[in-house]
C-alpha cells in the first residue's frame, strides 16, 4: 500500500491523486500537517513539499513526473501515454502546459479572489487541532510563501486582466471539446488530463469565486473535473482509444494553439538563457530561478500586454521529455511530430537545441 502526503488544496497532489485513482494503485491519503512534514517529508525529501508518496517498498517519491514515469513502468495497464511517438510528444507537452503555464490562472485566481479561504485552509492543514484563529494567523504565514510566486510569474495588477481573459477563452474550446470527447486525447485519460486536472481542481474548481466562475461558464468542464475526480467511484471503461494524431480534431487544434501561442515563445526562450547562463556556470545543482525574462500574454488580441517574470531552470527539464521522444524517434515519426505540431504553431520547440541537459538527483535538478 503506497502512503501519498497530500493536501487537498495542492495542485499537484489534486494531479497524482487523481493518477493513482485511475490506474487503481492502491493508496493510503495521509494529511499533510506539520507533524508529518516534521517526521515524514523533511527527513525523507529535504525541504518541505507537497505531494510526497512513500511506496510500499519504501521509496521515497516527490516530483509528479517521477511518480507517474514510476507507476507506468510498475504497473503497466491502462497507460496514460499513447502508444505512438507523436501521441507520446502531445502528452509531454500538455503535461508542461499543465503544469506550468496553467500556473498563471491559478495562482491569480486563487490570491486574487480567493485568499482568505485559502488561507484558512492552509491554516487548517497545518494544525486541524487549533482554533480557527490560530488557523488563520498560522495559514497566512504560510501563504506568503505562495502568493510571492505571483510576481515571480509574472502575475500583476497589470496582467490581470489579461490572464482572466485568456482563461476564460480557455473554458470556452475547452468546453467545446468536451462536447465532443471526454477527455482531452479522446475517450480515455491522458498524461495531459491529469497535469490539467491539478489547477483546474485544486484551484480553480475548489475555490469559491473561481468555482462559481467555471460553473457558470463552463459546466461542461466542470462535469470533467468531477469525472477526473471520481476514479476510484466509477473506473472508465478500457480501449476508449485516442484521437487520431495524424489528423487531430478541429476542437483539440483550438484549444492547443490557443494554449500554445503565448507559451512557446516562453518556453523556447527560457531554455535558450538556460543554455547560455549554463555555459558561463559551473553550478551542478540547479536553483529554481536563474534570471528575468520579458513575455506576453494574449499576443495579438486587444487585451495583449508584456510583463517580466522570472527564468525558470524546471521549464528545460519537462520541455527535454517531447525532445526525447522527438530526438529518439525515425524520420517517419519525426515528421508525423511535425506535422502534429504544426497544426497548432508549436513547431519551434522541436527546434530547441539542448547540448546541456539537466537530471535529478536527490529530489534536486542537476545538470547532467
Amino acid at each position: 500500500m503506497e502512503t501519498l502526503y497530500n493536501v487537498d488544496a495542492s495542485y499537484y497532489g489534486a494531479k497524482i491523486r487523481s493518477y493513482l485513482q485511475y490506474k487503481g494503485i492502491p493508496f493510503t491519503e495521509v494529511l499533510g500537517d506539520r507533524v508529518v512534514f516534521s517526521t515524514k517529508i523533511l527527513p525523507n525529501v529535504g525541504w518541505p513539499v507537497i505531494p510526497v508518496i512513500l511506496t510500499e517498498c519504501g521509496k521515497t517519491l516527490q516530483d509528479t513526473s517521477d511518480m507517474i514515469d514510476h507507476y507506468e513502468l510498475v504497473y503497466s495497464g491502462k497507460s496514460v501515454l499513447p502508444e505512438t511517438a507523436s501521441g507520446k510528444a502531445l502528452s509531454y507537452w500538455l503535461e508542461l502546459i499543465g503544469d506550468e503555464w496553467l500556473k498563471l490562472p491559478a495562482l491569480h485566481y486563487r490570491w486574487r479572489y480567493n485568499s482568505d479561504f485559502a488561507v484558512r485552509e492552509m491554516g487548517r492543514n497545518n494544525d486541524p487541532s487549533a482554533t480557527a484563529d490560530e488557523q488563520f494567523r498560522v495559514g497566512k504565514k504560510i501563504a506568503k510563501t505562495f502568493q510571492d510566486w505571483c510576481p515571480i510569474y509574472g502575475i500583476t495588477e497589470h496582467t490581470g486582466l489579461s490572464i482572466e481573459t485568456e482563461y476564460l477563452i480557455f473554458l470556452q474550446l475547452f468546453e467545446k471539446h468536451l462536447s465532443a470527447f471526454p477527455y482531452l486525447l479522446g475517450g480515455q485519460p491522458s498524461l495531459g488530463d491529469f497535469a490539467f486536472f491539478g489547477p483546474l481542481y485544486a484551484h480553480l474548481y475548489r475555490d469559491p469565486a473561481s468555482g462559481d466562475l467555471m460553473r457558470e461558464a463552463a459546466p461542461g468542464v466542470c462535469d470533467w473535473v468531477i469525472r477526473m475526480n471520481s476514479f476510484n467511484l466509477q473506473q472508465p471503461s478500457e480501449g476508449c482509444g485516442w484521437v487520431d494524431f495524424e489528423s487531430i480534431p478541429d476542437t483539440l487544434s483550438h484549444l492547443l494553439n490557443h494554449l500554445s501561442r503565448d507559451f512557446v515563445p516562453v518556453i523556447a526562450e527560457e531554455v535558450q538563457a538556460l543554455q547560455l547562463w549554463l555555459q558561463s556556470s559551473s553550478d551542478v545543482i540547479m536553483p529554481r530561478y536563474f534570471g528575468d525574462g520579458d513575455f506576453v500574454i494574449g499576443a495579438g488580441g486587444p487585451h495583449e500586454v508584456s510583463e517580466k517574470r522570472r527564468l525558470t531552470t524546471y521549464g528545460q527539464w519537462m520541455m527535454q521529455r517531447v525532445l526525447n521522444v522527438f530526438e529518439n524517434s525515425g524520420d517517419t515519426e519525426r515528421k508525423k511530430i511535425t506535422r502534429l505540431f504544426s497544426c497548432f504553431g508549436a513547431c519551434r520547440v522541436l527546434d530547441i537545441v539542448i547540448s546541456i541537459k539537466l537530471g535529478k538527483r536527490n529530489f534536486q535538478l542537476v545538470r547532467e
